[in-house]
């Protein structure tokens, strides 16, 4: 009696199937990178080369910038004259170290009684200083225009200040100019501007309030039209 044939001996053709197609998909993809190396590697090595430039280059210009702010500090803390830090105001106008620094020479040209070149000092700290170092220095350069006899000139920057409804020295600026306003005899305004005032209370405003309430014994009543 024929032995049946041991079935178990032939190799499933389905297995073979899968392994043969598994070995070529693994083949197919390695031989397409290495054609899109070939093809590309010129592209991809700049690229990665590019990335790490564009990387160094900000962190170099960061490093720089902090580099930079630091100079300049320590140049305007060895500018221990006035005229070392005039001359440190003039080279880096537009830094806000530069406003503070003719803020400085500004107030010491006030204090020694040259409205002249404190108005000057004071104009120029404007132009670079900020937040509360610009309104101090808008403030010094009104009332150094106003000690010059300056009075319309003082009365423009009064009113930039009034413009900027965030401004910390807005109550200054509105008593200023309803002093003004009463000097000229303009009472109408110097009236607007007290009650500008008044209608602003705050223990910030307090000071400013209290002397327009002074200034008001100036101004005359308000008179009604005759019918």
């Amino acid at each position: 009696m024929a032995q049946s044939p041991d079935k178990s001996s032939k190799p499933k053709s389905d297995e073979r199937n899968v392994v043969s197609a598994a070995i070529a998909s693994g083949a197919d993809i390695e031989d397409q990178l290495a054609l899109i190396w070939e093809q590309n590697k010129k592209l991809i090595v700049y690229s990665v080369v590019g990335i790490f430039v564009v990387f160094g280059i900000y962190h170099l210009s960061k490093f720089m910038a902090a580099q930079g702010r630091l100079a300049v500090q320590e140049d305007y803390a060895a500018a221990d004259d006035s005229a070392s830090k005039l001359a440190f105001a003039q080279e880096e106008s537009g830094n806000p170290l530069s406003g503070f620094a003719y803020r400085e020479l500004a107030a010491e040209a006030y204090e020694a009684g040259e409205y002249d070149k404190a108005a000057e000092y004071f104009e120029n700290a404007t132009k670079s200083a900020q937040g509360a170092i610009k309104e101090s220095a808008q403030m010094g350069h009104a009332m150094s225009l106003l000690q010059t006899g300056q009075t319309a000139e003082a009365r423009s920057v009064l009113e930039t200040i009034v413009a900027d409804k965030d401004a910390g020295n807005i109550a200054e600026a509105r008593y200023r100019l309803a002093a003004l306003a009463v000097e000229s005899e303009d009472f109408d305004q110097a009236r607007s501007l007290v009650a500008d005032l008044q209608s602003n209370f705050t223990q910030e405003t307090f000071y400013w309030i209290q002397k327009a309430m002074s200034l008001q014994s100036q101004i005359p009543a308000e008179t009604t039209p005759a019918e």
